[in-house]
């Protein structure tokens, strides 16, 4: 096995404890609103509009002081929620978060919201990895438990082992909306400069100069579902299935401004020996991940990625 095959192996067996999107690519219905969304609102950089068209209530459930920080807990229903509930399995809709300030407000130099990456469904990791030794120069930081993880994962749903390929993009689409709106309540709290860690979409919509630091991003998720760490988890017996039924097709043809179906057909667009399943994985990726499909971020220079330079061997 090669190296980077070997790393791959080792990182999803990290990740995963059963297989992916074992139920569906995920509801017509869902996928064209998703579509409607992506299209007319966060490409657009208007997710901001929904926040003000109904506002979310911050509810502030505990709070509580160690030494020198004041830790807060709170939730708000999440502003995708608000706008398109059908989108949202039981329990998902809640956006639950904790936040880790410096106990005295003269000496906060600002404030980050690190967002967990995959599997990632506690607070633990990124409050002892990030948030700590940020607090010791005076950054504060908020911590989101992520859609379909923790409290937020649907009962039939095992892990992050999410049961459709919509899951994924609901998920995205949620966090930009919770993202904005956490970080207007901090900076209507007071709180100033602000970044973002982790996902690099969510500050597409952000109208404010804000630090992004994205950490081993690129700039779509379809190499990684297709041919990555994340490919051989995924249930293409089951999925390749589905796509092959004439209802299914039916309904996506049905999807307005959509061309799924032609870019499935066009096969010199992809490797000839792919199966359709893969190259509608990788049409879905690109439509719902990729950030050319998304505004540029307010202050581009502020913007610092983290990148691999180097696969490392696990012997």
């Amino acid at each position: 096995m090669s190296t980077k095959n070997h790393v791959d192996h080792i990182f999803r067996r990290s990740l995963l404890l059963s297989k992916l999107f074992t139920k569906s690519w995920g509801a017509p219905k869902t996928l064209e609103r998703l579509l409607y969304f992506r299209q007319n609102f966060i490409g657009q950089g208007r997710i901001n509009e929904l926040i003000e068209n109904k506002k979310p209530i911050m509810v502030i459930t505990k709070e509580w002081n160690r030494k020198d920080i004041t830790y807060m807990e709170g939730n708000f229903i999440s502003p995708l929620f608000e706008w398109c509930p059908q989108l949202f399995p039981a329990g998902v809709e809640k956006c639950y978060w904790r936040g880790l300030f410096p106990h005295s407000s003269k000496k906060r130099n600002g404030l980050v919201i690190h967002l967990a990456g995959t599997g990632d469904h506690t607070f633990f990791r990124r409050e002892y990895g990030f948030a700590n030794d940020l607090l010791k120069e005076g950054y504060s930081a908020i911590l989101i438990e992520n859609p379909y993880y923790g409290t937020r994962k649907p009962k039939q749903q095992f892990s992050s082992s999410l049961l459709n390929v919509s899951d994924l993009f609901v998920m995205g689409a949620a966090i930009i909306g919770e993202c904005n709106f956490i970080l207007r309540w901090a900076k209507e709290s007071g709180h100033w400069p602000l970044g973002i860690s982790g996902v690099s979409m969510a500050a597409s919509n952000v109208h404010d100069p804000i630090a992004l630091v994205p950490c081993l991003s690129w700039t779509t998720a379809a190499p990684v579902y297709t041919e990555g760490a994340l490919s051989d988890a995924i249930q293409w017996k089951n999925l390749g299935k589905e796509l092959s039924s004439k209802h299914f097709r039916d309904a996506i043809s049905q999807i307005k401004d959509c061309d799924w179906l032609e870019q499935l057909q066009d096969k010199e667009s992809f490797d000839r020996q792919t199966e359709d399943s893969k190259r509608f994985m990788w049409i879905l990726m690109e439509e719902f991940t990729n950030l050319n499909k998304y505004p540029v971020p307010f202050e581009p220079s502020l913007v610092k990625a983290v990148i691999a330079e180097e696969v490392c061997s696990f012997t």
